[in-house]
């Protein structure tokens, strides 16, 4: 059965523990689903999902919760000031709330100070709006310390500047105990707190699903509220659907019902163009290569999203010029785990299918190279492949072939998350599979020259007519 405001049933049940609604300077009723968010007892929520449904105006009265308490402080950051500033933006709806409340705005810090109403004399709450383009704006911030962060629009903030505005995520001093609200509030009594508001899409999209929306990667202390725009009765609903009409199909879907499986859409691939074949389909015949392009990294907390290693096995049907990706692997790996993959996953493969290791422009990556022929993959075919030119120029070719259908695709393991990112190409915050598919690709053309083989003497590696598959492929696919 569905709960009233589709959430969790976990959510639900927890709207009902965590005591009744406190709101403060703010002239609105909040709708049954901004009451949720204002409620939740969460480190971390995200308000996220169709448009049209309140979040921005959720998250100002979040702000304000706590606005009568002295010596609280609420930081609000947007993109740029731009967006703040602009007719309907936030600060403009801060001056029609918090101008009844006799707070003070000051236009050069864009700061709002409410009055101190503690017997102690020490100063009142503060609200201030900013801006968080890029990480290297994470630093304007540093040496502040706020009970409350707040981001309008986190679709438009990486990964890494969010995390680190963590730093500035703590409780001031506390303010002598004669230092209460109205309501007999200390800042000891308020707890610290993220909320941030979304529409799916955009080169965000996909870590923000991983941190607060896949219930598989989102940490316990953090909340995902639906969106949705019937909820909000002082919308013109007829008039907005209306407007949203207008726009791509792929967009709307994320606007109007508030969809985080659809990844933002790029300018280059389409990927209904990747027509998905069984292996029985794939000609005998084919010549393949595995084309590796590799990134050394795990997840940390400086680098929670690093690239991945990949290695894409693309064959071609000399005899109708169709291209199949018949294996994908993708795996975020320390080096040596790595060379433990590659060699895996060629012996998997088996000799008949070359490899093909892509070559950065640096002399470490010539000896990394050199590495892996004489001693990770010495019984196998190998060469090295250094790319030219920018990535979209490099995937124009292989974007024109699927175009005209002349690039298929054999469903694996790693399906999802290729054609996410070639679909997002070049907004994707990944393009380790595009680079492998070009590289491969490019590598195929020019597989009719002599290859770099690597192997003691007297040990040539045999090679069968055709290939041969078996079930390793559910394996290292």
């Amino acid at each position: 059965m569905t709960s009233p405001l589709d959430l969790h049933p976990t959510l639900e049940a927890l709207l009902d523990l965590v005591g009744p609604l406190r709101l403060r300077n703010c002239p609105l009723t909040p709708t049954a689903r901004q009451e949720a968010f204002l409620r939740l007892p969460h480190r971390e929520v995200l308000f996220g999902g169709a448009a049209g449904g309140g979040k921005s105006i959720a998250l100002l009265m979040a702000a304000a919760q706590h606005s009568d308490v002295p010596g609280y402080h609420a930081l609000l950051v947007r993109a740029t000031l731009s967006e703040l500033e602009q007719p309907g933006g936030l600060i403009e709806l801060s001056h029609a709330w918090f101008a009844q409340a006799k707070a003070a705005w000051s236009g050069e810090r864009r700061t709002w100070r409410f009055p101190a109403d503690g017997r102690s004399g020490a100063g009142g709450a503060s609200i201030r709006f900013g801006y968080l383009d890029s990480a290297r704006d994470v630093g304007r911030y540093s040496g502040s310390s706020y009970s409350f962060l707040g981001f309008d629009e986190l679709s438009s903030v990486d990964e890494i500047s969010y995390r680190r505005m963590f730093r500035i995520l703590r409780q001031a001093s506390t303010t002598p105990d004669l230092d209460r609200s109205p309501d007999g509030l200390t800042l000891a009594d308020v707890p610290v707190r993220t909320r941030a508001t979304a529409n799916p899409g955009g080169p965000n999209h996909s870590w923000i699903k991983n941190y607060f929306i896949n219930p598989d990667s989102r940490s316990a202390d953090v909340a995902f509220l639906p969106s949705r725009w019937k909820d909000n009765p002082h919308l013109d609903l007829a008039d907005y659907l209306k407007q949203l009409e207008h726009l791509p199909l792929a967009e709307r879907a994320r606007l109007v019902e508030g969809d985080w499986e659809i990844a933002d859409e790029g300018e280059m691939f389409e990927r209904s163009w990747f027509e998905q074949v069984e292996r029985s389909a794939v000609p005998a015949g084919t010549r393949a290569v595995r084309y590796w392009d590799f990134a050394a990294s795990q997840p940390t907390t400086r680098n929670p999203d690093p690239d991945y290693t990949v290695g894409l096995r693309l064959e071609i049907d000399d005899a109708t010029a169709t291209y199949y990706i018949t294996g994908i692997v993708r795996r975020r790996l320390h080096a040596g785990q790595i060379e433990q993959l590659v060699q895996a996953t060629a012996q998997a493969d088996g000799p008949h299918v070359a490899i093909v290791l892509e070559q950065e422009p640096a002399s470490n990556s010539a000896i990394m190279a050199e590495h892996f022929k004489r001693n990770v993959l010495p019984n196998h075919l190998v060469r090295t492949h250094q790319p030219t030119g920018s990535k979209q120029s490099r995937a124009r070719l292989v974007a024109a072939h699927a175009e005209n259908g002349r690039i298929k695709l054999v469903p694996g393991p790693n399906t999802t998350a290729f054609l996410d990112e070639i679909a997002a190409f070049p907004n994707s915050p990944h393009d380790d599979c595009v680079d492998a598919v070009t590289g491969a690709h490019t590598a195929l053309g020019n597989q009719r020259r002599p290859m770099t083989c690597s192997v003691p003497r007297g040990r040539i590696p045999e090679r069968s007519r055709y290939p041969t598959y078996g079930n390793h492929l559910g394996t290292y696919y």
